[in-house]
């Protein structure tokens, strides 16, 4: 068994497309306690890849955990020393992901059909590193959707040593859902989770899926060991204000949004030479959902984007909040 390096109150969610160095940096800003990821990284990718690039970050993100996805023991173990020399503090292997794309590459969560497979590769990154080594999962795949199955899976993979697990409370379609379907439409089952807590309570398991407000997580905590949320930190970077207070027990501080928004704008023309204008921009893309004349608003930001006009968009956020 590994000791646990971080605190895994709150974790912010690997995100395809969304939780890049660039947003992981916001989020920073916003709260210094909560744990990061990386979007997933592909093993091979980092092997036959530019991995400078693939795992460029900030110092200012960590802590940070590297996601990557694969079923080769050889190249995990690759991912898991590259993951050493880059100074991230935990490296997450994900067995969950639904895409096709992700399936044909025997990565994602077609691997929990092979709980065997998933304890050599677990068992191989721990012996590769003393950081975290930890597995995000779903609950079931496809017709594998029965409790017994879950707890035979965890049961399977806990014998590599591996002591974080991170679970999705759904089970995965690997065929008729789209990975934005996945994510909504599998009925929630919280109560497995609940429940693999109290059959194996020497793991730490992390509740995943449809945790939208910090009262929703919160009740959570009163079964598991930690939560992570996604796509309501994506929609709205400031549902990290208060993270550091609720869940870590620091002082309740005020969060001047201005300040953090001109911070993150000091960020994007320090980058702006060397990072994509949409990947500096998309942290804050979802502020202007949902305010009085968003679609114009939203209209007049793109045009400024493909612009680049930086100074221009700086001050269109700033108004925003402003107002």
């Amino acid at each position: 068994m590994q000791n646990l390096n971080l605190n895994y109150n709150f974790s912010v969610a690997p995100m395809m497309g969304v939780t890049t160095s660039s947003a992981r940096y916001m989020y920073r800003l916003i709260s210094s306690e909560a744990i990061l990821f990386t979007e997933m990284i592909a093993s091979q990718a980092l092997y036959r890849g530019d991995h400078e690039k693939l795992l460029k970050k900030q110092s200012l993100e960590s802590p940070v955990v590297l996601q990557v996805g694969g079923s080769n023991s050889d190249l995990l173990r690759y991912s898991t020393n590259l993951a050493n020399q880059y100074s991230y503090q935990g490296i997450n292997l994900n067995v969950g992901c639904p895409s096709k794309k992700v399936s044909q590459g025997k990565m994602g969560a077609c691997l929990m059909k092979e709980a065997s497979l998933v304890k050599e590769c677990v068992s191989s990154m721990i012996k590769e590193s003393s950081i975290d080594v930890s597995l995000k999962c779903r609950i079931g795949v496809d017709e594998f959707e029965s409790y017994d199955f879950f707890k035979e899976f965890i049961s399977t993979v806990a014998e590599s040593g591996c002591k974080i697990i991170f679970v999705h409370a759904r089970k995965a379609f690997l065929k008729g859902l789209d990975p934005k379907k996945n994510r909504t439409i599998p009925p929630l089952k919280y109560e497995f989770v609940h429940q693999i807590k109290q059959d194996y309570p020497d793991l730490k398991f992390i509740m995943n899926g449809g945790l939208n407000s910090i009262e929703e997580c919160h009740t959570q905590l009163k079964y598991v060991d930690g939560v992570m949320v996604g796509r309501a930190i994506q929609a709205n970077p400031f549902f990290l204000e208060k993270i550091d207070n609720e869940f870590y027990g620091k002082d309740l501080k005020t969060i001047d949004k201005i300040f953090i928004v001109k911070k993150y704008f000091n960020y994007i023309k320090n980058n702006v030479e060397s990072v994509s204008t949409y990947e500096l921009l998309s942290p804050l893309l979802a502020l202007c959902f949902g305010v009085p004349g968003s679609k114009k608003f939203k209209q007049q930001v793109n045009d400024l984007i493909r612009a680049r006009d930086i100074k221009s968009l700086e001050n269109t956020y700033l108004n925003l909040l402003a107002a």
